[in-house]
């Protein structure tokens, strides 16, 4: 048991010292592990049909439509700002 926790300890120290030395390169590891806050990014449409209502899709919208594209983080909560927070905010 003693062993155990001195191995432990020793990753932990090792982790503690890389991570001092070299932040760029830990950093960069641990973005790209599941631990990483960059998180998977999701790419949405919006615009508006002939009829005028709002659409929003994964897929572009045909030719000649304007639209705006919108990338929202899985870990990030995407509900929008109440109307009068929205407008003091611009």
């Amino acid at each position: 048991m003693n062993k155990l926790i001195l191995l432990v300890l020793f990753v932990l120290l090792a982790a503690g010292v890389f991570w001092y030395l070299q932040p760029d390169t830990a950093r960069r590891l641990l973005d790209e592990s599941p631990l990483g806050s960059s998180g998977e990014l999701t790419r949405v449409y919006k615009w508006r049909d002939p009829r005028g209502h709002w659409q929003i899709t994964d897929d572009p919208p045909p030719q000649g439509v304007d639209f705006e594209v919108r990338e929202y983080r899985a870990d990030v909560n995407v509900l929008p700002l109440p109307p009068q927070l929205e407008e003091a905010a611009e």
